[in-house]
């Protein structure tokens, strides 16, 4: 059973997922009222959480936007720290490059066969897109399954356990796409935003006119 988030857990997870929201905009998300959104800001921003800067609209009263700080943002899962980084620096230093894109290649191969486990090829699209979004949610992605229509399914992801190592380095982010295909059964999975990149979320799309792809792990 999945534990109930707090209103506080709410809010950091919103502003982590929208990267800044007035108080109003909270609100929207929450079932309660604008002042107890302002008493949990106040402690938040005590704590030094998140933080927040007035922005001027074209009309009307200037408006108050929070987001996460420094500090909230290491609330959120991240699995690799800097060692990590020194260790794959030292890699590449003394191996080369390859070194490094083997490890991910060995790293994507592993993920697949425990996708595989819980990804089958003979559901439906939506149910495999579905079941990869849990799986990433569990591995502390904050994975959503946003929209379906007649031609596509999307979802994204609002966290990267590794987004430092994707900072400086290309193959996670495309072993994660390849990854994606292959557990998926489909080469129309396109990635449309990156956290690595700079977007506020990695967002994929997934054409259901899709061709079957052939495991190449």
């Amino acid at each position: 059973m999945t534990k109930e988030m707090t209103t506080r857990e709410s809010i950091l997870e919103l502003l982590k997922k929208q990267k800044q929201l007035s108080v109003s905009g909270l609100k929207k998300h929450l079932d309660i009222t604008e002042m107890a959104v302002r008493k949990h800001l106040v402690k938040l921003e005590g704590e030094q959480l998140i933080s927040s800067k007035t922005v001027r609209q074209p009309m009307g009263r200037p408006v108050i936007f929070y987001s996460l700080t420094s500090a909230g943002e290491n609330l959120f899962p991240t699995k690799y720290d800097t060692i990590t980084m020194e260790f794959l620096n030292d890699i590449e230093e003394t191996m080369g490059p390859e070194a490094i894109d083997n490890l991910f290649l060995k790293r994507e191969k592993r993920m697949y066969k425990k996708y595989a486990r819980r990804i089958f090829a003979e559901d439906e699209l939506s149910e495999k897109v579905k079941a990869l979004v849990q799986v990433q949610e569990e591995s502390g992605y904050m994975s959503e399954f946003q929209e379906e229509n007649e031609e596509e399914l999307s979802f994204s992801q609002y966290n990267c356990p590794i987004v430092a190592i994707a900072n400086k380095y290309d193959k996670p982010c495309e072993c994660e796409l390849n990854l994606f295909k292959n557990v998926l059964g489909t080469d129309e999975v396109e990635r449309v935003e990156c956290l690595a990149k700079g977007g506020n979320a990695c967002k994929y799309v997934v054409k259901k006119a899709a061709n079957v792809t052939t495991t190449n792990i």
